[in-house]
């Protein structure tokens, strides 16, 4: 089984966020990270299934509104 792991840059281009509101998301341990020495590193299944919950909890805020 081979992770696909990315790191700061690539997970920024693929969120399509700034690499300073990566490590604001990684400062509050709102997104799912590791280290490899002091490299953070992103495993992108667990990335999309942290993206699948805040778009259930951003739906279930919706249908208070």
């Amino acid at each position: 089984m081979t992770k696909e792991i990315c790191d700061i840059q690539t997970l920024s281009s693929y969120l399509k966020v700034s690499v300073s509101e990566v490590r604001k998301l990684v400062r509050e341990n709102k997104v799912p990270y590791f280290r490899v020495g002091n490299r953070l590193r992103f495993d992108l299944k667990k990335i999309n299934n942290w993206l699948e919950k805040l778009e259930e909890e951003n739906a279930k805020k919706s249908l208070f509104y």
